[in-house]
């Protein structure tokens, strides 16, 4: 809605009428929200409530190794899949270029990723460094303490629903 105050102040109508003739002026595009819509059945609000908590959960298991769960995450992706590029990664992880920058280079300035220059192009491939691997190893079993937490949480038939479900919404 625009509600331009100069222009009521310089009208000779009532403020409600002012309001009222202002919408109808003014007034540029329809929202129609009815009583069916159920903003609780939100797609987008559900999913990012439910991102958060998780992630507040690993990140609690994370943060002592001075780390987030993202960035132990992408880590993890490293070890399983070998070294990588950039563009690799974030296609892998599904992160925005810039959000993953700044992990990795956050992680390259902990000494726990080294970069080099890509043999093709400008980019650069990302590999652990002893240090990394050594802080994988020390963080692995409260990744797994995590992990058994929210599958005992939801159930085993639940967590595996979850995942194939997750999955299934990344790919959309």
């Amino acid at each position: 809605m625009l509600f331009l105050a100069h222009d009521i102040e310089a009208s000779p109508l009532s403020q409600a009428d002012q309001v009222t003739t202002t919408l109808e002026t003014v007034h540029i595009h329809a929202i129609s929200l009815q009583m069916t819509d159920d903003f609780t059945q939100c797609m987008v609000s559900s999913s990012r409530m439910a991102a958060r908590a998780i992630t507040r959960r690993y990140d609690a298991y994370a943060r002592p190794f001075g780390i987030t769960s993202t960035q132990f995450s992408l880590m993890g992706t490293i070890i399983a899949a070998g070294d990588q590029t950039v563009s690799e990664l974030a296609e892998k992880r599904g992160f925005e270029r810039t959000t993953l920058t700044r992990n990795l280079d956050r992680l390259e300035k902990l000494g726990l990723i080294a970069s080099r220059p890509a043999e093709q192009g400008n980019g650069r491939i990302c590999g652990l460094t002893d240090k990394g691997r050594a802080l994988v190893e020390q963080l692995l079993p409260f990744w797994r303490k995590a992990q058994a937490e929210i599958r005992a949480e939801l159930g085993e038939a639940g967590f595996e629903q979850t995942l194939k479900t997750l999955r299934r919404l990344a790919a959309v």
